[in-house]
């Protein structure tokens, strides 16, 4: 359970979480419950303090009507939001769509506006129902090629009168506003209009930088590459987080609101020959399943770990700053470890992006049996590199001044000489609060945001 805090501790927590301008999105697979053995996972063997968000995944979309996708959702709804009662601040989102639910049905219920209304209001009632603090629109993948460009325009309809709908629920019935995300390709193809309006719409993207590759490939290729790799040509170039990312920052998506996909998985190949290991080797298809995950070309991070263990061979991709492994099997596995995630933080906050989406919680070494280096060390890795998710103060005291708050209440004030800096009053006592470079402090929602 999250320390629970005194109000000097709250003042102090909120000054750590205010003086980090990221946010850690975490996804949940609700099919991670039919993995066998080790592999198993639900809702309950979450770590509410590790994310600040956690995504379900997913719902699906039946008759324009958002539906429970498995036999057990509503049993596996009610354990995923209970975590909120031993982390008061995690936000719980319902993601809707993804591959099962596939194109067809989204193109269906966006072309009307009719069918838009029906599936806002039934997500509503749906979120509100099962304790959600919002929705992760997942379909997969609107704009993506270029007879598809409507899509772009539909799906921001769709997300314009859902935020309004949002909005307008929320002053009604007094609550908080729910929240609007959206899962958004990593590819070319989209169009700068379509990228502002939903800018200015949407609370994050979560842009999917990972799984690089398309059917059918016939050399080996790095799932989520920082940068492109020498064997890259053509389209390829464009393929990598670098690319991605800054794609989308110039077609008008603000820093701040672009969450950097991190995958806890590889994608695996079988080599053509064993002489050839690297980068671009020929292969002859995918890899063979793993043993929990059982899903040929795929392996959780924890399975790598024991393809590593069980005689693979490591390797460091320099140009693309990302892992590959190997073995006398001729399976070849591109991934992510520590050392990949802490450069693409690094370059995370070098280009002030808006914090890290995680694909997936239930495929890292969430037991911390599997690779010698505790539970989810992926996702630690994030958690402490852009200091979010703290469930206790961690850093010296900020000093105190002794005239400012007397005679007010306990609380949250805006420093007049300084719009960065703010005062947290206790008991006539005054600490003095520093937002982030680049944010001011805000009375009306006591929080730091960008100026």
């Amino acid at each position: 359970m999250c320390k629970q805090l005194s109000f000097v501790g709250l003042v102090l927590l909120l000054y750590v979480q205010l003086g980090s301008c990221y946010i850690l999105s975490c996804y949940f697979d609700n099919r991670a419950q039919y993995r066998p053995g080790a592999g198993k996972f639900f809702p309950t063997d979450v770590d509410p303090c590790l994310c600040d968000h956690l995504i379900y995944a997913s719902a699906d979309l039946k008759g324009n009507k958002i539906v429970t996708s498995e036999w057990n959702d509503v049993t596996l709804y009610r354990d995923f939001n209970a975590l909120k009662k031993r982390n008061s601040n995690l936000k719980t989102l319902l993601s809707v769509g993804g591959f099962s639910t596939g194109m067809a049905r989204f193109r269906a219920m966006v072309g009307l506006a009719v069918n838009r209304k029906t599936f806002i209001n039934s997500v509503i009632k749906f979120v509100r129902k099962h304790n959600f603090d919002g929705v992760d629109l997942a379909w997969e993948h609107p704009g993506l090629q270029r007879t598809h460009q409507q899509d772009m325009k539909f799906l921001t309809d769709l997300a314009v009168e859902m935020m309004a709908a949002f909005e307008a629920e929320g002053w009604r019935t007094r609550r908080n506003r729910l929240i609007l995300t959206c899962v958004v390709t990593p590819g070319k193809r989209v169009t700068g209009f379509w990228t502002t309006r939903l800018a200015r719409t949407l609370d994050y993207f979560h842009v999917k930088t990972h799984d690089f590759l398309g059917s059918g490939e016939e050399q080996t290729r790095e799932n989520s590459p920082l940068y492109s790799g020498f064997a890259d040509q053509g389209e390829q170039i464009y393929m990598n987080v670098n690319y991605a990312m800054n794609y989308w920052l110039n077609q008008g998506a603000p820093a701040s609101k672009l969450l950097v996909g991190f995958p806890t998985y590889g994608r695996t190949f079988m080599l053509a020959s064993s002489s050839n290991t690297g980068v671009g080797a020929p292969t002859t298809g995918p890899g063979p399943a793993g043993p929990y995950t059982r899903q040929s070309g795929f392996l959780a991070y924890y399975e790598i770990c024991t393809f590593l263990q069980q005689g693979g061979t490591a390797a460091w991709d320099t140009p693309q700053n990302v892992p590959y492994a190997y073995n006398g099997w001729k399976v070849w596995v591109g991934y992510d470890n520590v050392k990949s995630f802490n450069i693409k933080v690094q370059w995370l906050k070098q280009n002030n992006f808006g914090g890290a989406v995680v694909w997936t919680i239930d495929l890292d070494d969430f037991s911390g049996t599997f690779c010698g280096q505790g539970q989810y060390p992926l996702i630690h890795t994030l958690k402490s590199r852009l200091g979010t998710g703290q469930s206790e103060y961690q850093n010296p005291s900020p000093p105190v001044f002794h005239y400012f708050c007397v005679g007010k209440a306990n609380g949250l004030y805006p420093d007049p000489a300084n719009k960065n800096q703010y005062y947290a009053c206790n008991k006539g006592q005054a600490y003095i609060q520093h937002c982030a470079t680049g944010l001011v402090f805000n009375p009306s929602c006591s929080c730091c945001k960008w100026a």
